[in-house]
């Protein structure tokens, strides 16, 4: 897999933080670039959520559930490569 696809969207390519750390083809610095792009793009997501600017088709609070998933995913991997 192609890591500038993986960081371009991280969302449509593994559909869940989970399986982006369980990967076996991305080191532990790729994982965290490619978490910590996703954290930003949704963080931005979430932002338009927070102004009534919702895709059409968008469930409420969506952006904010996988921004906790990926947070606690970045949280992880940094306690994996530190201890």
């Amino acid at each position: 897999m192609d890591v500038q696809a993986a960081m371009k969207s991280p969302g449509a390519v593994f559909g869940d933080p989970k399986v982006l750390e369980e990967s076996r083809e991305f080191t532990s610095e790729q994982k965290r670039a490619i978490l910590l792009q996703w954290q930003n793009q949704l963080e931005r997501l979430q932002s338009a959520d927070d102004e009534s600017m919702l895709s059409a088709g968008a469930a409420p609070g969506a952006n904010a559930e996988c921004l906790r998933r990926v947070t606690n995913a970045l949280l992880r991997l940094s306690g994996a490569s530190t201890g």
